[in-house]
């Protein structure tokens, strides 16, 4: 008969065994092409709006032993604005001749009115992609990146160290950007710049895990 007294063997749990909380920024930084692969996020494409450990991407002020874990831009669905707008305007030549605008013009001006009409389109739409694509936001293993493009002659560096990081926070709102998980990211730092604010990047909540794993590494 057993003893009810004697207890029972105690089972050791090793600390390998004990489930670790899984971390967005690997404790080794992949070095080659494979080991990229193997990191959710990774992404080959320049076009991408949410890339870990992006191929052959580099900023200005980057040093040189200073890896980039994340590289942000917008969501696409921020350009339909200006595609649509685009679209829309090319258009605008044709009403006009539907309309019997032109007849109503010289010689001549119809051809000038519209090469201009097509060239200010284009202008636009240029500038709408430009300011989509170089608006890029960077979180490297040492600090946080904002590139502020205002045109091709003027733009906005900004920047702060990961340890002088004092809070991360995203907020994302309304049908569109639930369904398409893109939101904005806010970081107070002690820095110069005392707040740095990512808007309507993909995967927000990513983002600031990534954050703050790296905070917990400092």
């Amino acid at each position: 008969m057993p003893d009810i007294f004697i207890s029972p063997e105690e089972t050791k749990i090793e600390p390998q065994d004990i489930p670790q909380e899984s971390s967005d920024v690997p404790a080794t930084p992949p070095k080659t092409e494979t080991q990229r692969m193997g990191v959710p996020g990774h992404s080959h494409s320049r076009w991408s709006s949410f890339s870990l450990y992006p191929d052959d991407i580099d900023f200005e002020t980057k040093a040189s032993k200073e890896q980039i874990i994340l590289m942000l831009r917008q969501h696409p669905v921020v350009n339909l604005k200006w595609i649509v707008t685009s679209i829309l305007m090319l258009s605008g030549p044709t009403l006009l001749n539907l309309f019997g605008i032109f007849a109503l013009l010289p010689a001549g001006f119809s051809l000038v009115i519209t090469l201009s009409w097509y060239l200010v389109t284009s202008t636009y739409a240029i500038e709408g992609f430009l300011d989509w694509y170089f608006n890029v936001y960077f979180i490297t293993d040492q600090r946080i990146v904002d590139v502020d493009f205002y045109n091709l002659i003027n733009k906005r560096v900004s920047n702060a160290e990961i340890e002088k990081i004092e809070d991360v926070s995203y907020t994302t709102g309304g049908v569109i950007r639930t369904l398409l998980n893109y939101g904005d990211v806010f970081i107070q730092t002690a820095a110069e710049v005392s707040e740095f604010d990512f808007f309507a990047v993909p995967n927000p909540e990513r983002a600031v895990k990534i954050l703050d794993d790296l905070r917990s590494k400092v």
